[in-house]
């Protein structure tokens, strides 16, 4: 249900949690989980204790999206340019790790980086990382390469991952900050 504490939209979903959670959203937009029989009064009290802490987070999310382009905001000479790195780089880092795609392409793509069909080991890559250094698309292409061989994101991936791509970790938070 949508609710207007203190000047704030929120959405706020009564549910089986032992706690209030305040989170803001990437659009900057506000939802709050509450447990069933929070009380109207206790949610407004949240809301008010946390008022500095919702105007700092919203900050910070509007200050990342300043920098970021919409998919709209991409055009054919960045898909032109894309497509260019990556046909430099896919065919040494194949031969670097020994995995092999059957076929790529660049798509607009808003919520992944990257894609990888299991049965056919096509790979997807997003225009997006048209904005992004080469070491980020490498992780990428590695991340997707792995998908060759392992499906999903279990151990046997995180094996993988650690074998050739030392460091893996930190590059993929680097790419959730955008």
């Amino acid at each position: 249900m949508i609710v207007f504490i203190e000047g704030y939209q929120i959405d706020v979903t009564r549910k089986d949690v032992k706690r209030f959670n305040l989170r803001v959203r990437s659009d900057g937009s506000l939802a709050m989980s509450v447990p069933r029989r929070a009380t109207d009064a206790s949610i407004r009290i949240f809301v008010r204790e946390n008022s500095v802490w919702i105007e700092k987070a919203r900050t910070r999310v509007e200050q990342r999206m300043e920098g970021r382009r919409s998919l709209d905001d991409y055009t054919e000479a960045d898909r032109i340019a894309l497509k260019k790195r990556i046909a430099d780089r896919l065919p040494l880092i194949e031969a670097k790790t020994g995995l092999r795609a059957n076929g790529w392409t660049v798509r607009k793509m808003k919520t992944r980086w990257g894609s990888c069909n299991t049965k056919t080991h096509h790979l997807n890559f997003s225009i997006m990382l048209a904005d992004k250094p080469d070491y980020l698309l490498d992780y990428v292409i590695v991340h997707e390469l792995v998908h060759t061989k392992v499906a999903d994101h279990g151990p046997a991936f995180k094996v993988y991952m650690d074998r050739l791509m030392p460091g893996w970790r930190a590059l993929q938070i680097e790419l959730r900050k955008g």
